[in-house]
């Protein structure tokens, strides 16, 4: 079993426009708690949410043609990878 939220943001960056963030709580005792409402403005590092219990991980989703650099720090990545990146550390950014 998983629990899922789904937050819609739109972006004031024209760049961005419309995205979504999709948090999984996995795990038979799983639970995803949002914490921000419909027509609230959200802040780069804002907390929107949490996890309780269980696993967890997450999703961004963007419309099509945005165009996104990542950045891996030289690290391999993936489920064999060799180095985590912190929490908090930039993993893309928009190309206009």
């Amino acid at each position: 079993m998983a629990t899922r939220a789904v937050i819609f943001i739109e972006a004031d960056n024209p760049a961005i426009g419309l995205m979504c963030v999709m948090p999984i709580g996995m795990a038979e005792v799983s639970s995803c708690q949002i914490t921000v409402k419909a027509g609230d403005k959200v802040k780069k590092g804002q907390e929107i949410g949490m996890f309780h219990f269980g696993g967890s991980t997450h999703c961004l989703m963007f419309r099509k043609g945005v165009n996104l650099e990542f950045f891996t720090y030289g690290a391999t990545l993936g489920p064999d990878g060799d180095t985590n990146i912190r929490v908090n550390t930039k993993i893309a950014e928009v190309k206009a």
